[in-house]
């Protein structure tokens, strides 16, 4: 049976373990402050803390449940429209794609949203989000091909880049704003405070 990951279960282990399942990279300033066997959520914490935002948000990517970070990545792609418009239609089909996959896990959808994102090219923050999704288990490959599962830390990499991108390749005023903001929204889900559906 496999390993299950809640939404706990990475965020209250030690930053070292969250390395050890999902690899990541940060910035030169973010790496002094982390101390690796502090819980990942504290190192989020301590990022933010810094005001190194991109940072906390990609430990928080990677500490969240695939699901979980994957309707982070969609709704803050989502926050870039202004509001009472519709996203391009070729970003509401993949942030849909998204969405469904995270309401009902299966492996149909996760393909679905994998090809949608590959047709996208992987361009917007909408297809990241729709690749986060495709790439959260299951094989890389056709069907009719030997099993290429992704590496762990793939979809939180594409949650992380779809994040970022969602916030500098948009017309948000105030990028900085808008950043905190979506750390907000991640941390938010990662309390339980809201709930990804």
């Amino acid at each position: 049976m496999e390993n299950i990951v809640t939404n706990t279960t990475l965020l209250l282990n030690s930053y070292k373990d969250l390395l050890e399942k999902r690899p990541l990279e940060l910035g030169d300033e973010a790496v002094p402050l982390i101390e690796g066997q502090k819980p990942s959520i504290e190192v989020v914490d301590t990022l933010a803390e810094a005001e190194l935002m991109s940072d906390a948000i990609k430990v928080l990517a990677h500490a969240l449940s695939k699901p979980r970070a994957v309707w982070w990545a969609s709704q803050v792609s989502r926050a870039t429209f202004p509001e009472g418009s519709q996203p391009p239609d070729e970003d509401e089909i993949a942030l849909k794609a998204a969405e469904d996959w995270v309401r009902k896990p299966e492996e149909d959808l996760r393909r679905a949203a994998m090809k949608i994102a590959d047709d996208g090219g992987y361009k917007s923050a909408a297809s990241l989000a729709a690749a986060a999704a495709g790439w959260s288990g299951g094989s890389m490959g056709s069907p009719e091909f030997d099993p290429a599962p992704p590496p762990e830390n793939l979809t939180s990499i594409a949650v992380g880049s779809s994040i970022v991108l969602s916030v500098y390749d948009s017309n948000v005023e105030d990028p900085e704003e808008f950043l905190v903001k979506a750390y907000k929204l991640g941390r938010a889900l990662a309390d339980n405070e809201i709930e990804a559906l």
